[in-house]
């Protein structure tokens, strides 16, 4: 009897450590990826203000 009571408190044990071994922020993640297909989550679209300063930090880069 002794023994089981040493072998629950081990398996108990051993089931806190891998419980919180789990870290939230890896939770839900893509495990599976698919060659050429983007599987994370989408942003929202750029508003038109936001699109204009790109376009115009772009033309300063081009160099023409």
């Amino acid at each position: 009897m002794p023994h089981m009571k040493w072998a629950l408190c081990l398996a108990v044990a051993f089931a806190g450590l891998l419980v919180s071994a789990c870290d939230e922020a890896e939770q839900g993640r893509v495990l599976r990826y698919e060659k050429g297909t983007y599987l994370g989550p989408f942003e929202d679209p750029l508003e038109n203000e936001q699109l204009n300063e790109l376009r115009q930090r772009a033309k300063l880069q081009g160099g023409n």
